[in-house]
């Protein structure tokens, strides 16, 4: 058994792991696989997709699967196969986007995030509102080609509107999606049944391995969760005040290498 047998680490990407566009840090690097040599579990949270993962091949793997869609996917990497999903239901998300395409001419863009029909290749698929907002019809007709399988929306506005649509939506829809900002422009929407921390929960009950600690790390709303039902929740140094709030521990910030200072804290104790 190695110092980090039972523990099991889950991360989100951008803000946290990363900086500068997903750049890693050679020492955080260092950290992952020395956690992994010594038994450690060591996984992604993002909001991406599963191949995000691609972009860290160079300097480690996870080797436990993959949390993503803000937690509405679990995805080995591994085998390749998806160990479970938290879709929302298509009705409610054109009635959710039929709500925005009336109310908030001020959001630009709306995005959806799926599988397709064969339950296995992901597809994303963008409607333009700005363009649209003299056709009833374009939206239902964007809607009809997509799958059944729907996994997260994103809608972009000024980010001047971001807090004012956000708080809206929640108050009108909180009882069926999530409503999460991302980044200044942008609120990610996803069941209100998943989440990072959803997630991670069932995969230390499901997992073929005896996990006695879980570590959940992040920046922003959609990592409160992750932070929520992780044994430990860490926020980095550059999270949010509402993340940094429901943190058990708060460690530097990412562009201090907050990864490899996380790895070394575990180890002390």
């Amino acid at each position: 058994m190695g110092k980090f047998t039972g523990y099991l680490i889950c991360t989100d990407c951008d803000g946290t792991l990363t900086y500068e566009q997903g750049k890693l840090s050679d020492e955080n690097a260092r950290a992952i696989k020395y956690f992994q040599e010594e038994g450690g579990l060591f996984t992604l949270a993002t909001g991406r997709f599963p191949d995000h993962a691609k972009l860290f091949r160079e300097k480690f793997h996870s080797n436990a699967p993959i949390v993503s869609l803000n937690g509405t996917i679990l995805y080995d990497e591994q085998t390749g196969k998806l160990l479970n999903t938290w879709p929302m239901n298509k009705k409610d998300c054109f009635e959710l986007l039929s709500y925005i395409h009336k109310t908030w001419p001020e959001v630009g863009e709306y995005w959806l995030n799926g599988l397709k029909d064969d339950g296995k290749t992901f597809e994303s698929s963008g409607f333009i509102a700005r363009d649209h907002h003299s056709d009833s019809n374009a939206l239902r007709e964007y809607m009809d080609k997509l799958s059944d399988t729907q996994l997260k929306m994103v809608i972009i506005q000024h980010e001047d509107m971001t807090s004012i649509v956000q708080k809206d939506l929640k108050q009108k829809f909180g009882d069926k999606f999530c409503f999460d900002s991302s980044w200044a422009n942008g609120i990610e929407i996803n069941s209100v049944d998943s989440g990072k921390g959803v997630a991670v929960r069932y995969l230390k009950e499901h997992l073929d391995r005896d996990i006695h600690t879980t570590v959940g790390i992040g920046d922003y709303e959609n990592d409160i969760t992750l932070l929520k039902c992780a044994d430990i929740g860490y926020a980095v140094g550059n999270a949010l005040d509402s993340v940094k709030a429901v943190a058990d521990r708060i460690t530097v910030r990412n562009t201090e290498n907050a990864i490899a200072k996380i790895i070394s804290d575990l180890g002390q104790f």
